[in-house]
């Protein structure tokens, strides 16, 4: 008998506890995966049971798995945050709840930061290119420093290294712009995803208002602080003087500043909207695959901007708040405007020089008015009722302004205004060139150009933003001349254009203007932020120039000959619509036939173009105080026969808005005609639901069809009256480089399509109302009699006509052996 040793005993005990953990963590891995494959309600059910009885262990192990399949980080199947929406119910319930604040996800993450140790790595490959430039910059960054994970002996940056919540946060913002999941994206009609209510939910409740407010769950990350010489350096210490660190202000702030930092800077830094490629390695990597190259070649989606735009919103308030907040929290707000006024300005500027012209460019155009009016998201109530509650004197001047708050700026918005001027004066002369561009007879332009009028035209706004322009005029010997654009573009912000007014005589230099002890206090800074972002030889152009710009005159005169247009386009649309519904039956003919009209704007929008453009035309006159009388020639229409084209003036050297109508005369549909965009005639649901209808019988019946279509016989000529005939159609692959047109046959097919116009439907209507109260039939045989009239006729148009010559049909016949067609008809 061989005793063991009390060593063996423990070696023993110890391979039999690895052995169990072993299986108990393939056990819940398995689980996982079953779980994951489960429909969206029963997924989420059946995750939050599993998690809450993990352990620590092996949760640290399936939460990366997790994320990518939340997210579909590498392009894999993802699920769905930005195609479910409300109408999708259940599932989209489900999955607000368990990725909410509060739910269960974040209730694993909590878990997980109780271990400091738990970190994960974050690929440098998916970050965008200036936030690797800025890390790899000497200086560092300050949120950055204590994530980089570095090569120990090249001393270059693998990866970040994160904590649970940051790594979450770094995946759900990159999703926004993973070029892998940007079809899901635009393909969504509707704005109301869950991804976009997540982002709102993620930004209210990390980002609070109300300093009473608490980041629940309040818990004591015991993780490195960030760097406390950095940006947040600033946040003030403990007021005791204890020097424990659950009472560290970066346990009170940490999270809302990983939430703003990661947010802005992934989604303003994006290299779709910013920059290219600046290295070879990027260069090759850019092209080493197609979602990379759709990457930098497409626009970001409508979701996207509406995202941003809230985050503004959200902002603007936050910043707000810390005039009556005394919390930990402070300083983060005051901070919060400053840190992203430098990429908000660059992103704009190169959106805008990016985006087609076309109605789209109102989600850019909003976007931009958000951010550049803070007066429109003040704290003021909140505020109010803190002052009233606990008589806090730094708030008391604040709570004046409050009781009479009116929607524009006050003087205590100069300091923005003089920190933001190139967002408001350069986007501004960008946009004159677009404006004189587009057709302001169309419903959007004209609304476009009445909001930017609009919001430049408020109280206060142009003194405010003269005073500052005066700052910087200071010390110039001349008024500033204005010359034509040549372009507007900078070698900083637009990178395909140089700076074009650097040669500009009597502009606003930045090198040689130095600035006179007269000066406002706001000219520095301005002269400043100025600097960083547009560099040394850019020469800065006066918005309020004595006398205004030429390009302003332009545009006034354009705008006037635009009301001309649409007060004649619309004289013309009453009048058509007068003769062709005149009388007793054309009465009639209104309430059974849908209006033809090859316009995709109703009578009622087109009315409001001349309202949109005379309002915009005295703002801006108001405005830039221009009291002369503009002065136009009268230009007569063009006659055409739907009463929607103009003679234009033919001086211009870009496309105009009369060439664009003669190209869209010769533009044709060369695709399927069964997946042609749905028409203003025809009835939403019914051409959908009569395409899946369709699809279902030609699957089903797809080769029978054929044989029939191809038979000589008389049933060969009948099922040519009732199918569709072969075709070839044209189709974009948008998933290969440059987007070639392939071709794709089309075989003989039913289709249903012509069911679903409004003309089909009411005359339908009509003649089963008809039949039931004249012959007394019911619905069922009303159809029959139809269906039966319908193939009756068809078989008499299949009967062949006595021709002493053979008759050939058109489509091709290669594949088919020796059939002979002769006759077939």
């Amino acid at each position: 008998m061989v005793l063991s040793t009390p060593l063996q005993s423990i070696s023993e005990c110890f391979v039999r506890r690895n052995k169990m953990f072993s299986k108990d963590y393939n056990y819940f891995m398995d689980c996982v995966q079953r779980a994951l494959q489960l429909p969206i309600r029963s997924r989420c059910a059946e995750l939050t049971l599993r998690l809450d009885r993990a352990s620590l262990q092996e949760l640290h192990n399936c939460f990366p798995i997790l994320l990518d399949s939340i997210f579909g980080t590498q392009g894999t199947p993802c699920w769905g945050l930005r195609a479910i929406t409300e109408r999708d119910g259940e599932d989209y319930r489900q999955l607000n709840h368990f990725l909410s604040p509060r739910g269960p996800l974040f209730n694993l993450i909590y878990r997980l930061l109780k271990d400091p140790n738990i970190k994960y790595e974050f690929p440098l490959s998916f970050l965008p290119v200036k936030i690797k430039q800025l890390l790899e910059a000497p200086s560092g960054h300050p949120f950055y420093s204590e994530l980089v994970n570095t090569n120990p002996q090249t001393k270059q940056c693998r990866s970040l290294l994160l904590n649970p919540f940051d790594y979450y946060f770094f995946h759900f913002a990159y999703h926004l712009i993973n070029p892998w999941q940007q079809r899901a994206g635009s393909a969504v009609t509707s704005w109301n995803t869950v991804y976009y209510c997540l982002c709102c939910d993620y930004i209210l409740h990390f980002l609070p208002i109300d300093p009473a407010a608490k980041i629940h769950p309040e818990i004591y990350y015991n993780g490195s602080p960030r760097t406390p010489g950095g940006a947040y350096s600033n946040l003030r210490e403990d007021p005791a003087g204890i020097n424990l660190r659950s009472h560290h202000p970066r346990n009170e702030i940490w999270r809302s500043e990983t939430v703003l930092t990661v947010f802005t800077d992934i989604w303003l830094y994006n290299d779709s909207v910013v920059s290219q490629p600046a290295t070879t390695t990027d260069i090759n990597y850019a092209f080493s695959s197609s979602a990379m190259r759709l990457y930098y070649n497409e626009l970001p989606t409508g979701e996207y901007m509406r995202i941003v735009r809230v985050l503004l919103k959200q902002l603007h308030a936050f910043s707000d708040s810390a005039k009556c907040d005394d919390t930990y929290l402070c300083e983060l707000k005051k901070i919060s405007i400053p840190m992203i006024q430098g990429k908000f300005y660059v992103f704009i500027r190169n959106l805008i020089y990016k985006w087609p012209l076309d109605g789209s460019f109102r989600l850019v155009l909003e976007l931009w008015l958000t951010y550049i009016q803070p007066w429109r998201y003040p704290a003021s109530n909140l505020i109010k009722r803190l002052v009233k509650q606990d008589g806090n004197p730094d708030a008391e001047d604040i709570t004046l302004g409050a009781n009479q708050l009116q929607m524009s700026p006050t003087i205590e918005h100069l300091p923005f205004i003089a920190n933001n001027l190139l967002c408001y004066v350069a986007i501004f002369e960008q946009l004159l060139p677009r404006f004189m561009r587009v057709d302001l007879v169309s419903p959007k332009m004209s609304l476009m150009l009445y909001r930017i009028s609009k919001v430049f035209d408020q109280p206060n706004l142009p003194s405010l933003l003269r005073e500052v322009e005066q700052c910087l005029e200071n010390g110039q010997s001349s008024s500033p001349k204005h010359k034509n654009y040549a372009g507007w573009g900078n070698h900083i912000t637009l990178p395909t254009y140089p700076a074009p007014f650097s040669g500009r005589l009597g502009n606003i230099s930045l090198r040689n203007s130095p600035m006179g002890p007269s000066d406002h206090k706001w000219a520095s800074i301005t002269r400043q932020k100025i600097f960083e972002l547009e560099g040394p030889n850019f020469t800065y152009r006066p918005l309020f120039a004595n006398p205004p710009a030429h390009e302003v005159y332009e545009l006034l005169v354009q705008i006037k000959k635009s009301i001309g247009y649409a007060q004649n386009l619309i004289a013309n649309k009453e009048q058509e619509e007068k003769v062709l519904y005149s009388g007793f039956w054309g009465s009639i003919k209104y309430f059974l036939q849908s209006p033809v009209s090859t316009d995709d704007f109703t009578l009622d929008d087109r009315r409001k173009v001349p309202v949109y453009l005379e309002v915009a035309f005295n703002n801006l006159r108001e405005m830039f105080a221009i009291n002369e009388e503009i002065i136009v020639d009268e230009v007569e229409p063009v006659p055409t026969s739907n009463g929607n084209e103009f003679e234009m003036s033919g001086d211009f050297k870009f496309l105009t808005p009369e060439k664009v109508r003669q190209r869209l005369k010769t533009i044709r549909y060369d695709g399927d005609p069964d997946l042609e965009p749905i028409k203003s005639t025809e009835c939403t649901f019914m051409v959908r639901a009569l395409y899946q209808l369709a699809t279902k019988v030609n699957e089903n019946f797809g080769p029978t069809f054929y044989q029939l279509y191809h038979n000589p016989t008389y049933w060969g000529r009948f099922a040519r009256q009732i199918l569709m005939a072969p075709v070839t159609v044209h189709n974009y692959d948008k998933t290969a480089l440059g987007s070639p047109r392939v071709s794709v046959h089309l075989p003989p097919r039913i289709s249903f399509r012509c069911c679903a116009s409004f003309k089909f439907i009411r005359y339908f209507i009509l003649g089963a109302l008809i039949a039931w109260l004249i012959f007394g039939y019911r619905f069922d045989a009303y159809l029959f009699t139809i269906t039966s009239s319908y193939l009756l006729y068809k078989m008499l148009k299949a009967i062949p006509k006595n021709s002493p010559n053979s008759t050939r049909h058109g489509y091709p016949t290669q594949g088919f052996g020796n059939i002979s067609f002769s006759d077939s008809f």
